[in-house]
């Protein structure tokens, strides 16, 4: 009798010290965004830029190990729906980031949230989500989808341009950008075109802008499409008498070479640039410049903030297990952002300034420089929708 109650305590106090290491050993990690396909390379980006923020941190969030698990989400919502389901089912993730898509967001979203699973929007931002079907556990970095394009609206209305024609890819955030044109432009909307996002040969569509011959064109073609939008713009001749207006995706580091001297003159609209003068962004820049050899794109700077906002957060809240804290750590977004200010809005959609960059050629190398601030510490206009439960 002796011994078995001598045995008891001593596999009561060897639990005892066991229970005590389990507590959060390590946070899993999801990464879901097109990794094959033509938005490869935007996926890419977005990966590059989640784990430079990894490596320099470690791998750890908040001191914690991270494991990281990753599921090309392909184009359409049934795919991201499929790869959704293998990171909760088979690899168990706490928190879901990437999302480069809107229509993918919306497709999973609740699912995810309603399993007690965090999710981080890296770029896409639909309007449902920024209003009346916000989620407290789903946050976006970068924008609710209309901002970048209500900036740039603002800045023609400003630069007293007269007319404009818009070209978008045919899905949810093409449709959100020219409506966030629309909303703050005041001058006169001359016409709409909306292509598969596969579209290559813009004939029609350049036809159509020559014959309407507006002072300006807003295009939101992200990818391979809008480098050919600006090839044959030029080859049209085009380029030098209509300006050229979009987001930072019309030229960046990703189409400086296919595009070449095309894309000089463009004016663009985003909430961060590599020539952001901050301590975080120049860290930041010089680290994947380091590595890449090459300025970032902005995929990889609102990936980079998504690591260093759960960072900070999971450092405060003590790790995820208690997600009510750790939801109101990540609500406070109190870390170094590289677009300087930054703060979540009562939607959990960022709060921040906008600029204006504009293509320039310096040393004969393509590269922007900061020309305009439409909007400062601007929320999104649907906010005021969200009931936050």
């Amino acid at each position: 009798m002796f011994r078995k109650i001598a045995f008891g305590i001593a596999v009561l106090a060897l639990t005892s010290t066991v229970i005590p290491a389990q507590a959060q050993d390590k946070i899993r990690l999801g990464f879901m965004t097109p990794l094959s396909g033509p938005l490869t390379f935007l996926g890419k980006e977005q990966l590059m830029g989640m784990e430079l923020a990894l490596e320099r941190l470690g791998n750890k969030l908040g001191g914690i190990p991270v494991e990281v698990f990753k599921q090309d989400g392909r184009m359409t919502a049934a795919t991201a729906n499929q790869a959704a389901t293998k990171l909760v089912e088979q690899d168990k993730i706490d928190i879901l980031t990437g999302l480069l898509l809107s229509n993918q967001t919306i497709a999973i979203t609740k699912t995810l949230t309603d399993k007690g699973i965090f999710v981080i929007s890296g770029v896409s931002g639909p309007k449902p989500l920024a209003g009346a079907k916000c989620e407290p556990n789903f946050f976006n970095i970068s924008w609710q989808n209309e901002q970048a394009s209500e900036a740039l609206g603002k800045f023609l209305t400003q630069r007293g341009v007269k007319s404009v024609f818009a070209i978008s890819q045919n899905y949810v955030a093409g449709r959100d950008h020219v409506a966030g044109v629309w909303h703050f432009y005041k001058g006169k909307r001359v016409g709409e075109a909306y292509v598969p996002r596969r579209h290559m040969d813009y004939a029609g569509e350049i036809a159509r802008i020559r014959s309407i011959n507006p002072e300006a064109v807003f295009m939101f073609l992200p990818g391979r499409g809008g480098i050919a939008f600006l090839k044959q713009m030029s080859g049209a001749g085009l380029l030098g008498k209509i300006k050229v207006y979009g987001g930072s995706w019309v030229a960046d580091e990703h189409s400086f070479k296919a595009v070449g001297d095309s894309a000089v003159g463009a004016e663009l609209s985003n909430p961060w640039w590599a020539q952001l003068d901050n301590p975080a962004n120049k860290a930041f820049v010089a680290a994947f410049r380091k590595k890449h050899g090459r300025n970032p794109v902005f995929y990889a700077a609102f990936m980079y903030d998504v690591i260093n906002l759960l960072d900070a957060a999971v450092k405060e809240a003590g790790g995820i297990k208690d997600k009510d804290k750790f939801r109101a750590a990540l609500s406070k977004a109190n870390f170094s952002s590289v677009r300087g200010s930054f703060k979540f809005n009562n939607n959990h959609f960022p709060v921040q300034d906008f600029y204006i960059g504009r293509v320039v050629k310096k040393g004969g190398a393509l590269t922007h420089e900061i020309i305009g601030k439409p909007f400062t510490a601007q929320g999104d206009r649907y906010a005021s929708q969200c009931k936050m439960k």
